[in-house]
């Protein structure tokens, strides 16, 4: 499977590399984004203690957004709102996202 795109964004002062996959689940038609630090070893960024998060999204609504880094932006701010509350499971745990 080909990526599509890898852009770095940056929250908190911390810069995070998004790599992007546009079609990961073709037949379900779903998106797939992956958080991670860009240092070796990796290191603690915004959206997970151990420097790397996956992310999975509906195609439709990474369209409705306004770019894919603007998406990608918001789902971190959502991830991190998880780990502030010390729920960093809580995606796993059945939690929806709210984007938009």
């Amino acid at each position: 499977m080909q990526q599509d795109m890898t852009f770095t964004l940056t929250i908190e002062a911390q810069e995070i590399v998004v790599h992007y996959w546009s079609q990961y689940f073709v037949t379900a038609d779903y998106a797939r984004f992956e958080f991670t630090s860009p240092h070796e070893p990796r290191r603690r960024i915004p959206v997970s203690e151990t420097g790397y998060r996956s992310h999975f999204a509906p195609v439709w609504e990474i369209a409705e957004a306004s770019s894919v880094e603007e998406y990608a932006y918001a789902v971190a701010l959502t991830l991190m709102t998880g780990i502030s509350n010390g729920d960093d499971a809580g995606e796993s745990q059945g939690s929806q996202l709210a984007l938009f």
